[in-house]
């Protein structure tokens, strides 16, 4: 049944591509509906697809209320008048792009759309070497941080929209400043979403704005298939080693629990995460001292995302306590620097969060419980 609906899907998308494409010069008043791309894991955005437009709809918390409508529509077309109070309109196609987090420039690799890209935020923490070697030749425009643009750079480098995060670019003085200039801010909140297939699926909300429905569907059916493949292999499996992870940052250790994204990974993969049944203080973290963490973790099996280190050494240089932990003293520490830029940007906050299938695949060789031995991805075990 499973695999029926990622195909089922697919053929969706794919009709909605071949319908779209086939309308032009198309004006009416109430608009005829095609037919509506839902979401099979996330319940924060739709689109439903009208002959000559679509309306792309994002709601907070589960559908409980609708967030903001944008209606993507040809230049010729003419919307109907009821949308264009409260939708944000944007004229399609699109060709230039502004990415203000590197989640975005993720999205944009995997649908091959990295030539729209026109302008990005926090340039040290992009991983991605051919949008960096396009920096470099000046095809990519650096609007510093996402949170204290340079309005002017974004503004000279005309985006037919920016994709923001929703919370730094999303601002109220950020939305009037891109608002005055003409520039459309299209506002994900994929990083709501803490079941790594939902988060995962929004691969087909960017795919919407640069119409690349099949692409995104095709994308997404690999990723279901081999997570839900990889997951059920691991609940067969009764081996299971404990874990823990992160580090503390000013002195506060920010550790996930209960349904937190990286908690619910690491039980899909078959570890024992030791603060799976807490419930969170802090979002879906917990805010713990030393001490906390060591009374519960000291003789866990798996350390993971030790920060940056990608050492044992750097790890110790940290805290010399941490070398009391029985993970360190065996060598079990993994961090996801395997694919990390000069400037701390990682791959798996890049591509990894469309990408859950490889990072479970790696999580799987980390708790010990993968069928088959393979190399790591994101991951690498500090020596």
């Amino acid at each position: 049944m499973r695999y029926f609906f990622a195909i089922s899907v697919l053929m969706m998308a794919s009709c909605f591509t071949s319908c779209r494409h086939s309308v032009s010069n198309v004006s009416q008043e109430e608009g005829q509906k095609i037919d509506s791309l839902i979401p099979a894991f996330s319940k924060n955005f739709d689109v439903a697809y009208y002959k000559g437009y679509k309306l792309v709809h994002v709601y907070t918390g589960d559908k409980h209320s609708l967030a903001t409508t944008y209606i993507l529509h040809d230049k010729d077309v003419m919307i109907p008048a009821k949308y264009k109070a409260n939708a944000i309109e944007i004229v399609t196609p699109v060709t230039r792009v502004a990415c203000m987090s590197t989640t975005h420039i993720g999205a944009m690799k995997l649908l091959d759309t990295r030539d729209l890209i026109v302008v990005v935020a926090n340039r040290s923490l992009i991983y991605d070497t051919v949008v960096r070697a396009m920096m470099d030749k000046g095809m990519i425009k650096d609007a510093g941080k996402d949170y204290q643009p340079d309005y002017e750079m974004i503004a000279q480098s005309k985006p037919d929209l920016m994709f923001s995060d929703g919370e730094n670019s999303g601002s109220s003085q950020m939305l009037a400043k891109m608002k005055a200039m003409g520039i459309r801010i299209v506002s994900s909140r994929d990083y709501f979403e803490q079941n790594p297939l939902a988060r995962a699926e929004w691969i087909k909300f960017f795919a919407a704005f640069v119409s690349k429905e099949k692409a995104a569907d095709s994308i997404f059916g690999e990723v279901r298939g081999q997570y839900e493949k990889l997951k059920e292999e691991q609940s067969e499996r009764e081996v299971s080693r404990t874990v823990f992870c992160n580090m503390p940052y000013n002195g506060i250790w920010y550790m996930p629990c209960g349904q937190n994204y990286i908690a619910m990974m690491i039980e899909d993969a078959g570890g024992d995460f030791l603060w799976k049944d807490d419930k969170p203080v802090n979002g879906l973290n917990l805010t713990l001292n030393f001490e906390q963490v060591y009374q519960r973790a000291a003789d866990a099996d798996v350390w993971l995302n030790t920060g940056v280190c990608k050492s044992l050494n750097e790890v110790a240089a940290q805290d010399a306590k941490f070398k009391l932990f029985k993970a360190f003293k065996n060598g079990e520490v993994y961090n996801c620097t395997k694919r990390i830029s000069a400037g701390g940007g990682m791959d798996i906050w890049e591509t990894g969060l469309f990408r859950p299938d490889i990072v479970l695949s790696d999580l799987t060789l980390i708790t010990g419980r993968a069928e088959h031995k393979h190399e790591l991805y994101y991951y690498e075990k500090l020596k």
